[in-house]
């Protein structure tokens, strides 16, 4: 593994869609085995690149190269059998289906997975559509297998952006915090002279919590910084270049991206 790769960076955005390619339910007459939710997922799995300032030819492509990972999670249900599926209007279905996603996947996406991350893994409203299977095809007496196959898509982003702006907000509230300056423009909430708090100089509304770019010193809403930040990596009012702040693992993947306009990082 080269000195690139090992510092290659975490993501920090991605786009999760999921749907439902199989429900159904086999009945089993008595006597037979306990019943059965059955959930098959199967992800495909991309990484996007998205540097400051855009995606020019070359750019805003594959990181590394697509994957495809499968797996399968079973839970016997309670003596009450498909009909436990249909407890609380099918919200319980969700949190079972939710949980096995979880047992199912968690090795691989568990650090990097939000609690929002993993509900978007579950398809919109799945739970309702089991419910109306169970109920239409349950007959007393029989068990059943309920089978939920999921087909989710995650593309994992990595916005050069997002990342500079997320270490000029940590140096600024460290500064904020110690007393101490980064830049030229001072630390801290500096108060106009009238006493009131400064405004931003990209919306110029007042900016009481203001992100304070690290080298100048200027600050600016962390909202208003981060837009600007898409279009280029410099300060909007000194425009000393803030590419420097960029983590060290960002800017590996930005000079490999450069130098290799066809390759994957």
């Amino acid at each position: 593994m080269d000195d690139a790769a090992a510092a290659a960076p975490k993501p920090n955005g991605n786009w999760i869609t999921a749907e439902a390619t199989r429900l159904d339910v086999v009945l089993w007459p008595p006597p037979a085995q306990s019943s059965e939710l059955i959930v098959r997922f199967a992800v495909t799995e991309s990484h996007t690149w998205l540097p400051i300032g855009g995606a020019p030819p070359g750019w805003g492509r594959q990181l590394r190269p697509p994957r495809d990972i499968a797996g399968e999670a079973s839970m016997p249900l309670s003596t009450s059998g498909a009909d436990y599926l249909l407890r609380e209007n099918g919200s319980h279905c969700r949190r079972l289906i939710l949980d096995m996603a979880k047992q199912t996947l968690g090795k691989e996406y568990g650090d990097l997975f939000f609690h929002r991350d993993w509900e978007k893994v579950v398809p919109s409203g799945v739970e309702a559509r089991v419910a109306e299977l169970v109920a239409a095809r349950r007959q007393g007496g029989c068990t059943c297998e309920v089978f939920v196959d999921v087909s989710v898509h995650v593309r994992f982003l990595y916005l050069e952006a997002r990342a500079l702006l997320r270490e000029c907000v940590f140096l600024s509230a460290r500064d904020r915090l110690w007393g101490t300056a980064s830049g030229g423009g001072g630390a801290g909430d500096v108060l106009d002279g009238d006493g009131a708090a400064p405004s931003c100089s990209i919306c110029f509304e007042e900016a009481a919590e203001a992100t304070r770019l690290p080298g100048c010193g200027h600050g600016f809403h962390s909202e208003c910084i981060g837009k600007w930040f898409q279009k280029a990596s410099t300060c909007p009012v000194c425009r000393r270049d803030k590419f420097e702040y960029l983590s060290q693992s960002y800017r590996a993947v930005h000079d490999k991206m450069r130098s290799d306009h066809e390759g994957s990082y």
